[in-house]
């Protein structure tokens, strides 16, 4: 499995340190506090937070992605390019006007691609649906 070494200091010129790896079976029973480890089931570095192993978060700039329909009086909804798991990840105008998450619109269809309106965008009204607002940081 490795090597413990007590007060480890790495070189100049260290290039990197393996960690412990595996799925989330092979957990340790009785972590400890601040513990990383790399979980090959679902691909990220993990710590344990003195209750459960939670994902690294991974900070830095997203790319924005947005997309952009045309109303017509009588669609309801729209297939976006980018997945939303939640109605609260994107940020979506009918013309200039701001629209509520989950009163105006919600995220429907197979993996969470389509936006759907509760009521037709008016007739030659810009949809913009701006995407990736989700947080890289997990708490």
């Amino acid at each position: 499995m490795g090597y413990f070494v007590k007060n480890r200091k790495f070189i100049s010129g260290s290039t990197s340190m393996v960690v412990p790896a595996g799925d989330s079976s092979d957990r340790p029973e009785a972590p400890v506090f601040g513990s990383f480890r790399y979980n090959t089931e679902i691909g990220t570095l993990e710590f344990f937070n003195g209750s459960v192993f939670k994902p690294v978060g991974i900070a830095g700039e997203v790319d924005i992605v947005v997309d952009s329909f045309t109303g017509d009086g009588s669609t309801v909804t729209f297939t976006m390019t980018v997945e939303a798991t939640d109605a609260e990840q994107v940020i979506v105008f009918v013309g200039s006007i701001y629209q509520q998450p989950t009163t105006t619109y919600t995220i429907t269809g197979i993996s969470n691609i389509d936006i759907t309106f509760t009521s037709a965008p008016p007739v030659g009204e810009p949809i913009n649906v701006i995407h990736n607002l989700a947080s890289t940081v997990t708490s």
